[in-house]
């Protein structure tokens, strides 16, 4: 009989034959409770205590096994040794034509999982408002190959963070968070090359903030005949933002400036005591006038006041009025406050309204397709109201509206007719609005400097504002876009 010797070949295979089933047995163990404490959070605590008391003996077995013996599952030892669960995240997006069930069981979740989830979403939110493209965070813990699911993150809404988390018991909760809304002060300028938006789209400028600069100067500014290729703009802006930098709701100009054929015509925004608030000039004297200058927006003049031959009757004759081409179908605005005086078909005119603002003065719109709701003779408008769309009715060539200013019954030019200014600043009020200009320059130069490299001065420098301009030396480099964490105060 021969007997195995401690330092021979045999002896070493002895040996390894009785430690591996103890030490399969220990990584057995050791695993059954790293899965345990990552998979069932119920059994957490037990599993855990478990995992670290069979981590020790699991280690002593190993050291002590023979080199060859050990090396078939030292690998497995050392991994059941780590019973971290390591956390991994992975990115999907909603597909077209997925509910957020089936997107999560083709994400490799287990179906039950996904069941449980989409349920606690309910609760939080309707998944019934989730749209194709919609992105999700979903978060694992991972046990060597295995994957559980542990939360879902995503924003449907700029201002909604939805998580849906595994709890301790291993059912799933929905919870919504309402993220702030962050308020930024914004400066851009730029030139005018092709169009106003045009203009403020290429400078990073939300359309809305344009369309309110446009409604601002839309008293003074005839957009579509005094606006030309090489002027500028400059306005500073506070637009609300999501936590991403995503613009929400409408942006509040602070100050604006346009350049018109060499002269600078900048407004300032004042609020008042009563909440009221208006645009002035720098001498402070409102933007508004009584009747707008354009009462349709986006239109181009197509015939102007005074004598043409009629496109229709062959002849020449007097263009009461101004015409605006746009498509059929689009707002037309009161240019003014006032009173509706007529109202229905008249003759060439087609669909046709007039207005009377006081102190005889009177504005009348012809060709409509349609009247707006609300259109009967005796009923009041505000300035900027929708009365009417524009259409083709009566003697037209096509479709345009036909606008006319009456003072004391008698046909005048609207874009030339000096039209009565609103509120004036005077005295403390006055001084107060100066200090303030200078503020608000002084603001928005900080915001350009630095944010381009061409040396164009800003508008806001300007030492004069009438004829032509004068520029500071000191004038910032003219730049886009920059922010700022500065809020509204005091109304400026």
């Amino acid at each position: 009989m021969i007997k195995p010797y401690l330092g021979s070949a045999r002896a070493k295979s002895l040996r390894a034959r009785r430690i591996v089933p103890l030490l399969f047995a220990g990584v057995v163990a050791l695993g059954v409770g790293a899965v345990g404490q990552a998979m069932v959070p119920a059994l957490a605590v037990p599993a855990r205590a478990f995992a670290v008391a069979a981590a020790p003996v699991v280690k002593e077995i190993a050291d002590s096994a023979p080199m060859r013996a050990a090396g078939e599952v030292r690998q497995m030892a050392s991994a059941a040794l780590s019973p971290t669960p390591v956390t991994v995240t992975r990115a999907v997006e909603l597909g077209r034509g997925q509910t957020f069930s089936s997107m999560l069981v083709d994400t490799d979740v287990e179906p039950s999982d996904a069941m449980a989830a989409t349920t606690a979403l309910g609760i939080a939110y309707d998944h019934r408002k989730l749209k194709a493209g919609q992105e999700m965070t979903l978060t694992f813990t991972r046990v060597g190959t295995e994957e559980t699911l542990k939360e879902i993150t995503f924003q449907p809404e700029l201002t909604k963070e939805i998580t849906i988390s595994r709890t301790a018991d291993g059912s799933f909760a929905g919870k919504v968070k309402e993220t702030p809304i962050e308020r930024q002060r914004m400066a851009a300028h730029g030139e005018i090359r092709s169009s106003f938006y045009e203009a403020g789209e290429r400078e990073g400028v939300p359309h809305a903030v344009m369309a309110a600069m446009l409604r601002a100067y839309s008293h003074t500014v005839d957009f579509q005949r005094d606006i030309h290729a090489g002027d500028r703009f400059e306005v500073l802006y506070d637009q609300p933002t999501a936590q991403n930098g995503t613009p929400v709701g409408q942006g509040i100009i602070i100050y604006a400036a346009l350049e018109i054929g060499g002269k600078i015509k900048p407004l300032y925004r004042v609020t008042f005591a009563d909440g009221a608030v208006d645009y002035f000039d720098e001498r402070g004297q409102s933007a508004k006038r009584s009747l707008l200058r354009t009462p349709v927006e986006g239109a181009r003049v197509t015939s102007g006041f005074g004598m043409r031959m009629h496109p229709l009757l062959g002849f020449s004759k007097m263009h009461q009025g101004v015409d605006f081409g746009a498509a059929i179908g689009t707002p037309i605005f009161a240019a003014g406050a006032g009173t509706v005086d007529e109202v229905g078909t008249k003759g060439g005119y087609g669909r046709y309204i007039r207005l009377r603002h006081g102190n005889g003065v009177e504005t009348a719109y012809a060709h409509m397709s349609r009247f707006a709701r609300g259109m009967y003779h005796g009923a009041r408008v505000n300035q900027g109201d929708v009365i009417g769309f524009v259409g083709a009715s009566g003697r037209a060539t096509g479709p345009h509206l036909h606008y006319e200013v009456l003072m004391a019954h008698r046909q005048v030019n609207p874009m030339s007719v000096n039209l009565p200014t609103g509120r004036v600043l005077e005295g403390k009020m006055l001084t107060q609005f100066k200090q303030g200009q200078q503020k608000i320059k002084q603001e928005f130069v900080s915001l350009l400097k630095g944010t381009k490299d061409a040396v164009v001065p800003s508008l806001a420098m300007s030492e004069r504002h009438d004829g032509l301009t004068k520029v500071s030396a000191s004038g910032p480099a003219f730049g886009k876009k920059s922010t700022s964490s500065c809020g509204l105060r005091g109304g400026c």
